[in-house]
């Protein structure tokens, strides 16, 4: 199970694609919680097997995607990101495991902006505590 979650998570977020810029004095606008969960439960189809799974890793890469610019500046690069998350609650921790130094910098902070406004998911039953999610940002 450990590593069909991580391939999951890695064909997932190899598309990190969130081309937005930042910029000066122009507010940034993001889904909500809400919204995001009602996209994700659209797009999996009930029959899927591990339904409750496939919604949160939707809903977990969304919030991050979000919140991660530029992916095409680390094309090629790799980041693991170790998200601790105990059942029913926010996660706890969020630390890296290897990977990009520049990569895993903004993999973490957007990650831990994620977490911090509310959009990351509740983890289901089934996963464990330790979360390991794989950044490998790819070009469109």
């Amino acid at each position: 199970m450990k590593k069909t979650l991580t391939f999951i998570c890695l064909i997932l977020l190899a598309g990190c694609q969130t081309h937005t810029k930042k910029t000066l004095g122009k507010p940034l606008s993001f889904p909500t919680a809400l919204e995001i969960k009602s996209q994700c439960e659209s797009e999996t189809a009930q029959q899927v097997e591990s339904r409750e799974l496939h919604v949160w890793m939707c809903q977990s890469v969304t919030a991050i995607q979000n919140r991660f610019f530029d992916a095409d500046k680390y094309q090629g690069k790799t980041c693991d990101i170790v998200i601790t998350q105990p059942l029913g609650k926010q996660p706890t921790n969020v630390s890296t495991n290897g990977g990009d130094p520049d990569l895993c910098k903004v993999a973490l902070e957007a990650t831990e902006q994620a977490i911090d406004s509310g959009t990351f998911p509740l983890r289901p039953a089934s996963l464990k505590e330790k979360i390991i999610v794989h950044f490998a940002p790819e070009k469109t």
